[in-house]
């Protein structure tokens, strides 16, 4: 077992205390990227894989494929995506990676280190838009570097599309005359909460992290509160995170009677326990529209 897989092993229960961890790595350019460790199975030798491709499908972001405990990945060129490619074939390293119970690899450069961030220092990026989620600055080799956390919402609907169909969740339709909270940063996310919303009947606000989220919570007045029928909220998010949101939500007798439902593309069975033992009232597969509206449904008060 190598030593960053053990690093990740022995401090993944950080984001209990408020703080991420951050796999930081390299591609072909001068800048350092980085990914949250729950999303990341394992880090492998890029020599070890054949590639093998499916040449019926054009799809620039996909490389092809590999076999990897004999289950048949996608791998996802992120050069290609962040306008970075060159013909070198530089990669010395996979990242297995999970999102919302789908596994792919991405080819990259060398992973550097992982290092635990602050939620606080999380910013919203400053450039690159539309690759981005947010930035930080971390330490490596005693200089101050910014890191670039990447947006995989963005990145897997670039790839693979929406891959969802919306008459799926049509017989989940939900009459309430409350209103629905929902804290998320991606804007490829937030884009397909409304596609899925457009047609509900429901009033909804989407804010961008969760501190915005509970801002407007608690400047509401008790009839306002009384209006709240559920909040959604996402985990990765800068200044508040999803945690700290449910924590908030739930430290608070006068929001005692709100639902918060968890919606995420961590695959990590642990996360799932953890939100529940805080209070959450349901776990949504970011953003399958069928769980999402079934959850809405059985959730959001009348």
């Amino acid at each position: 077992m190598s030593d960053t897989i053990k690093k990740m092993e022995e401090t993944s229960k950080t984001h209990l205390h408020n703080i991420m961890q951050i796999a930081v790595f390299q591609l072909n350019d001068k800048n350092f990227y980085g990914i949250n460790i729950s999303k990341i199975r394992s880090i492998e030798d890029y020599k070890k894989y054949e590639v093998f491709k499916n040449n019926t499908v054009d799809n620039r972001l996909l490389e092809g494929y590999i076999r990897y405990q004999n289950t048949i990945v996608p791998v996802i060129a992120l050069e290609r995506w962040l306008d970075i490619w060159t013909p070198e074939n530089l990669y010395y390293e996979y990242l297995i990676c999970d999102f919302n119970r789908a596994r792919v690899a991405f080819p990259i450069r060398g992973i550097r280190n992982i290092f635990n961030v602050p939620i606080g220092n999380l910013q919203k990026p400053q450039r690159t838009a539309g690759t981005l989620i947010y930035e930080t600055i971390v330490e490596i080799e005693g200089e101050k570097t910014i890191v670039l956390v990447l947006d995989v919402e963005k990145l897997l609907f670039d790839t693979f599309g929406a891959n969802y169909d919306l008459k799926d969740a049509a017989h989940e339709a939900v009459s309430s005359e409350k209103k629905l909270l929902i804290a998320e940063d991606s804007k490829t996310a937030q884009e397909i909460v409304r596609d899925i919303m457009r047609e509900s009947g429901i009033d909804f606000a989407i804010f961008d992290d969760g501190q915005e989220l509970t801002d407007y919570l608690d400047a509401l007045d008790d009839d306002g509160v009384d209006e709240i029928g559920l909040v959604i909220t996402d985990l990765e998010m800068p200044r508040k995170d999803g945690y700290q949101v449910l924590k908030h939500i739930r430290e608070k007798q006068r929001y005692s009677n709100i639902p918060v439902a968890i919606n995420t593309s961590m695959s990590d069975p642990g996360v799932n326990e953890k939100v529940t033992s805080m209070g959450a009232s349901g776990f949504i597969v970011k953003t399958d529209p069928k769980t999402f509206m079934s959850t809405i449904s059985a959730l959001m008060r009348k």
